[in-house]
């Protein structure tokens, strides 16, 4: 029997699963990631702590699934995007930490470049991406500014950190979902670009290689595992998921509830452009075959909202308190929540605006904080979902739905009444996982082809609207709310 091992490394966690090939899990270990956020809207993670515990995750799921090194086909990585690593090519260790895609150090300097309108639209035009600090260029800028370095280092996202690691430095490459989040290279040629690379003083020579999503990529350190392993596949956490879903119909969206919340609708081999709060983005591309594009939104607050609360308010202990708390009242009892800790992205891409809790009163209570946080998750959805149905010209009438988040039938049942939508909620709802061992088993021969890969993945559970009426009002509060979040941070 042979398996393919899937490497899932998220943001507040990193997990590694086996999957068999009816992709049925096999073997499964997850550990929580270290994050440091300031009051300056700072985001930092230690890269040797990511590397550390991805590898104990693959190690821990093998010994606890008895399956050898020998039966894995290949392996598939998927991973936070626009995270960025600056690394010594000669000790293999970080030169500083990791600075996380929710960081806003760099808003300044986002600004500067946007009052150069021209220069903002050819970045636009070529990168399919709005300047934003979320994204890796101006954070490799700021390191090579900032940071000392020697001639022989390295930049690069989560993925090629951890391909560099695997392969005992071996190879040093990424691939097209993830490289098309930097803001550095060209979305139509698949390549770096000349002017962005000047524009941020960053040399091609640092930055990895752009390799096919599907394919060899290189083998694991035999010493790791006791045997070379093949990497087969690498996709970014949100194009892993979209490519779970197999083709889609056009009435059809893909939407990851994770750290940040993230819908994708795939719109084939042509990069075109899209209206104001939409990004096009690189969807894979696999061999022998033209990139495959996709247009996304997203919100930067998703799960970390319920971190927060758990781990700075002390509000509630788990996420199981939460979905009890917000499932005990039929309202918000007035609240409204505007998540935005670390800006707001689409469709409003306003990196100034903080968070807001507004409508409290003397009868509030701790249910109505939750459920006014869940109402907040679903409002920022649907305004993600509307300018996507707006610009493909069609009703979005069904989705499919994954990630953590996923999981919370109150989020569910709100999100299917404020946007009028049945909701898919897959059977696999870590897709992340489950896209990035696809593409691997594909690049590593163990499937033939991905129509027939994804009639594997299955609908658990479908929700259709129920409260529309008081799911419209909800989202009217929620908007009056985000118009007093913008333009906060000065």
């Amino acid at each position: 029997m042979k398996c393919i091992l899937s490497l899932d490394i998220g943001t507040t966690s990193t997990r590694a699963i086996l999957y068999d090939a009816k992709l049925m899990m096999r073997g499964f270990h997850q550990v929580p990631l270290g994050i440091n956020a300031t009051e300056e809207g700072r985001v930092e993670q230690d890269a040797m702590e990511i590397w550390e515990k991805t590898l104990t995750c693959a190690r821990q799921a093998l010994k606890t699934s008895k399956i050898k090194a020998a039966e894995i086909a290949g392996i598939g990585i998927t991973n936070q995007r626009e995270t960025t690593v600056f690394w010594s090519l000669v000790s293999g260790k970080p030169l500083a930490p990791a600075i996380v895609w929710q960081d806003r150090r760099t808003a300044p300097r986002c600004r500067e470049i946007e009052e150069d309108r021209a220069l903002a639209r050819r970045i636009r035009s070529k990168t399919g991406l709005v300047v934003d600090p979320s994204f890796s260029a101006t954070k490799m800028e700021w390191l090579k500014k900032n940071v000392r370095n020697g001639k022989l280092h390295a930049l690069g996202t989560i993925d090629s950190w951890i391909l560099w690691k695997l392969t005992g430095g071996k190879t040093f490459a990424t691939e097209p979902s993830n490289a098309s989040r930097t803001m550095l290279m060209d979305l139509r040629r698949g390549t770096w670009d000349d002017e962005l690379l000047e524009l941020f003083g960053i040399d091609e020579i640092e930055l990895p290689r752009i390799l096919d999503s599907q394919g060899p990529f290189g083998v694991t350190e035999k010493s790791l595992f006791g045997k070379e392993i093949p990497i087969t596949g690498i996709l970014g956490d949100q194009q892993a998921a979209l490519f779970s879903h197999g083709p889609m119909k056009d009435d059809a969206l893909a939407v990851t509830y994770g750290t940040g919340i993230f819908a994708l609708k795939h719109i084939g081999s042509v990069a075109r452009p899209a209206a104001s709060g939409i990004l096009t983005t690189v969807a894979w591309r696999r061999p022998n075959r033209p990139m495959e594009y996709a247009y996304e939104t997203s919100a930067l607050t998703g799960g970390a909202m319920l971190e927060w609360f758990k781990n700075e308010l002390g509000l509630v202990k788990d996420v199981k308190e939460f979905n009890m708390l917000a499932e005990s009242v039929q309202t918000t009892g007035g609240v409204t929540i505007v998540p935005a800790f670390t800006g707001l992205a689409a469709p409003y891409w306003d990196p100034t605006a903080r968070s807001v809790i507004i409508g409290l009163n003397r009868g509030t209570h701790r249910a109505h904080i939750c459920r006014a946080a869940v109402e907040a998750l679903a409002c920022q959805t649907e305004l993600m979902a509307r300018i996507l149905g707006e610009q493909l010209g069609k009703k979005i009438t069904y989705w499919q739905v994954n990630g953590g988040l996923a999981r919370s039938n109150v989020l569910m049942q709100s999100q299917s009444d404020i946007s009028k939508v049945r909701i898919c909620r897959e059977s696999q709802i870590e897709a992340t996982a489950v896209g990035a061992a696809m593409i691997a088993g594909l690049g590593a021969g163990m499937w033939k082809t991905w129509r027939e890969l994804a009639k594997l993945a299955k609908c658990a559970k479908v929700f259709t609207p129920k409260r529309a009426k008081r799911g419209e009002a909800f989202m009217r509060q929620y908007e009056r709310a985000v118009e007093r979040s913008k333009g906060w941070a000065v």
